[in-house]
């Protein structure tokens, strides 16, 4: 064989198996495409078809308390009802008006008296109402009998009363809401020693000399001033979800809530004994003024939502915060004479508003404290309180508000200005780790950038389609300039042989 053919053999064959070759490995990376395309567009496995929502019931929603003008109507069913015990509601301005219904056992509607001219109401058959009764602005009444009434659906309102001297319903077992305000001779009332089914109590302006013996798991709420004799106060209620108030009843009133756990607002004025031994939130704000007691403890208190104010309880000398750790707004603390030692706070860290503290302060001890969201005022009575180091101390490195200042019966006025865009406070005095980490744009740091450029990143990083190097094909383009350069060289070899 000539050596031209040969060498054009040879050519020949490296051509052929480079093409053979490329095109094995095309159809190799196609199958594995095809492989990781359908491990990605695989469905997840469809869940079980949930079971259809019931249909919705055909009862009648009753709504809570406070509701519509149209109270709700418990079922009656079995009890024969006449017709003149039944309408939307009774008005009664007289004795005769009254006489009307005076043979009911049961009435539904609601029972509306006013300007009533005769000094005795008496219902001596009525065990049930299903509605109000509601009693107002009649001057000449002295007495209320109920003597078999068991049950009023809703509420049971008295109001504007002020010859009233008795309430007698000494069988009244369920009621929603008592409302009894300006009664001022009322000093009996008889009734059974527990009432069910409570949602709200006011009592205001009454002679009473004692409160108890409601059962309420959970009241709206429970307000009670103005008694100027009453000088007991009981109550098993474990929640209440808006208002407890209890102001200005005898001044050597006892209280006692010693099942409360949680209420949204809470006032406490001029009462000599209070137990809340089992209060843990309060979730708006809590004041305490005017007081009588001695010692106040709240063991298990450990956030309160809103200011807490302690003012002007002159005979307190003694008081317990042990877990209290959160102050959602300002703390006062407000001439308390008798108190010279701020230190009853051990584990309060955050005050979400300002710190202000008046009285014969001697000493001021926080020792968790670690931001106070307001300024921090202290004006002390005492000679010996020293502001130049209190204002030097680990305050100055809490406070984010507007200043902090000080005053002492020694003249001594020292003010300064803190920060107000959340950094470090740089005045003076120690911290921990050279005080906050946070910046003045209000973003989180950690290392490596802002918490949100790191959800940035990671959401960016989310989004993109995932590559695996394994299975990245590499170009036909490749291998066809493999083929030309070994075809050009041994074509540039052969021409040189031949030469």
């Amino acid at each position: 064989m000539k050596p031209i053919t040969l060498i054009l053999s040879i050519i020949y064959a490296s051509a052929v198996v480079i093409a053979e070759e490329a095109l094995s490995h095309q159809q190799h990376v196609v199958s594995q495409e095809n492989l990781v395309q359908v491990n990605v567009t695989t469905p997840a496995p469809v869940p079980p078809e949930s079971p259809p929502s019931p249909l919705p019931s055909k009862e009648p929603k009753v709504e809570p308390y406070p509701d519509s003008n149209v109270p709700s109507r418990p079922d009656v069913t079995g009890v024969e009802i006449p017709f003149h015990c039944k309408q939307d509601e009774f008005v009664i301005h007289s004795k005769k008006d009254l006489d009307s219904i005076i043979d009911c056992e049961v009435i539904v509607g609601d029972i509306k008296i006013s300007e009533y001219n005769y000094p005795i109401i008496t219902f001596p058959q009525l065990f049930k109402l299903v509605g109000n009764l509601i009693i107002k602005k009649s001057p000449e009444l002295v007495r209320i009998e109920l003597p078999v009434l068991e049950t009023i659906t809703s509420s049971f309102i008295v109001n504007e009363l002020t010859s009233l001297a008795l309430i007698s319903s000494p069988n009244l077992k369920s009621l929603r809401v008592l409302d009894w305000t300006i009664l001022p001779i009322l000093s009996n009332v008889h009734f059974n020693n527990e009432i069910e089914g409570l949602e709200s109590i006011t009592l205001s302006d009454t002679s009473l000399t004692g409160f108890s013996g409601f059962v309420a798991d959970t009241l709206e709420t429970l307000d009670i001033n103005n008694n100027r004799f009453l000088d007991n106060i009981e109550c098993n209620v474990r929640v209440v979800r808006g208002k407890l108030h209890i102001a200005s009843n005898a001044n050597d009133v006892k209280v006692s809530l010693p099942h409360l756990r949680q209420v949204n607002k809470l006032s406490i004025n001029s009462v000599e004994t209070l137990t809340l031994d089992e209060l843990e939130n309060v979730q708006s704000s809590l004041s305490l003024s005017n007081n009588y007691f001695q010692q106040l403890r709240f063991p298990k208190l450990s956030e309160i939502g809103g200011t807490l104010s302690l003012l002007k309880n002159e005979n307190v000398n003694h008081l317990e915060f042990p877990v209290l750790n959160e102050i959602g707004g300002g703390l006062m603390f407000i001439n308390n004479t008798k108190i010279e030692r701020i230190n009853f706070f051990p584990k309060l860290t955050i005050i979400g508003g300002a710190l202000e503290l008046i009285g014969s302060i001697k000493e001021i001890h926080f020792k968790q404290l670690k931001l106070v969201k307001g300024s921090a005022i202290v004006k002390s009575s005492s000679y010996v309180f020293d502001c130049s180091v209190w204002a030097k101390s680990e305050i100055l490195f809490v406070v984010r508000g507007g200043k902090i200042e000080c005053t002492n019966a020694n003249n001594e006025v020292i003010t300064s200005k803190t920060r107000k865009d959340g950094g470090e406070v740089r005045s003076g005095g120690s911290g921990s780790n050279g005080g906050s980490s946070s910046g003045g744009n209000g973003k989180s740091h950690t290392q490596g950038g802002t918490l949100d450029d790191l959800r940035e990143q990671s959401g960016h990083h989310h989004n993109q389609t995932t590559s695996n190097p394994e299975f990245e094909p590499e170009s036909s383009g490749g291998h066809k300039s493999l083929a030309i350069t070994l075809s050009t060289i041994l074509i540039t070899i052969f021409i040189t042989s031949t030469l």
